[in-house]
């Protein structure tokens, strides 16, 4: 199989090989087992081109059998997974900074009641939001007894893991070669990570 040639990074999905395409496999199977591996990996925010190029062309051997392409490092693939990796990083940001406006707006309204002072309810906010950053409260499934053991189970990781890793890895494909079938258990300390990284600062916006 072959792809037209192509300059800069302006990949399309129609420059992908065809086949896969069909049936929406990119979208559905592929770019999801991607994901699952990305987030195990120790650099997590900038992938290697070096490291990158033989998970795909594993991912790819098992998504379309009998199938002779060899995957290029400056090929459409490269580049549009380069694309969703970048999506799917900045994702974790924006979501953090969606569920945390809503926990504090939500906070506000339940503390203040009727009482509609503007003033009033972004000082208890800023009150709220210092209480969780203190020595990294907001981690633990209970922000003020802390408990080691229950440490990355707060609601807002747990919603955050969610919403922007674990739907996006939905109809990851079985691996043998990147031992998905572990990672998709094992393999979240980078995203566990990514997400920490994602809340904390977002208290402070």
């Amino acid at each position: 199989m072959s792809t037209k040639p192509k300059t800069g990074a302006q990949w399309r999905n129609t420059d992908l090989p065809p086949i896969m395409l069909e049936g929406g496999a990119w979208r559905r199977t592929f770019i999801p087992t991607v994901f699952l591996w990305a987030g195990a990996q120790p650099k997590f925010w900038s992938i290697e081109t070096e490291k990158l190029l033989p998970a795909l062309q594993a991912i790819f051997n098992v998504s379309f059998p009998g199938i002779n392409h060899t995957i290029q490092p400056k090929g459409p693939i490269v580049g549009l997974v380069n694309q969703r990796l970048c999506s799917w990083r900045s994702n974790f940001g924006s979501t953090a900074i969606a569920l945390i406006a809503n926990f504090l707006a939500a906070s506000r309204d339940d503390e203040n009641g009727d009482d509609n002072d503007n003033d009033n309810g972004a000082e208890y906010e800023q009150g709220l939001a210092t209480f969780l950053l203190e020595n990294w409260a907001f981690l633990y499934e209970d922000p003020e007894t802390r408990d080691a053991d229950k440490i990355y189970r707060s609601v807002f990781m747990l919603e955050l893991i969610e919403s922007a890793h674990i739907n996006a890895i939905a109809g990851f494909l079985d691996v043998p070669a990147l031992n998905t079938d572990a990672l998709q258990v094992k393999g979240m300390q980078a995203v566990i990570a990514a997400s920490a990284a994602a809340v904390g600062p977002t208290y402070g916006f």
